[in-house]
């Protein structure tokens, strides 16, 4: 099981590749194997531009790359550990963090 997240995180996607509907515990129906190593690649780097062109090419999502910025790429890169982890849980509650930041 891996998990990236669509938001990613489902916002979108998993550790995985696209998780479905922001679940970590979930591949999205856009999963690859090739796509996976490519996010895994660039998360385990923390390489913010290069997971938004992968996304941006993949999804197409706009939103994704409206919420997960450069500011926050530490944060979803700390989610997409957990979520790869096993540690769903804390993975989800970083999500919501990024889903809804409080100001």
């Amino acid at each position: 099981m891996s998990s990236l997240m669509t938001l990613a995180l489902g916002l979108g996607v998993s550790g995985t590749a696209l998780a479905d509907q922001g679940d970590f515990s979930r591949n999205g129906p856009n999963y690859t194997s090739d796509f996976e190593a490519q996010i895994t690649d660039v998360m385990t780097n923390g390489d913010y531009y290069g997971w938004k062109d992968l996304i941006e090419k993949r999804v197409g999502d706009g939103v994704t790359a409206d919420v997960i910025t450069k500011d926050n790429f530490d944060k979803f890169v700390e989610a997409w550990k957990l979520a790869n982890e096993g540690k769903i849980k804390e993975a989800n509650m970083i999500k919501r963090e990024l889903e809804h930041p409080t100001v």
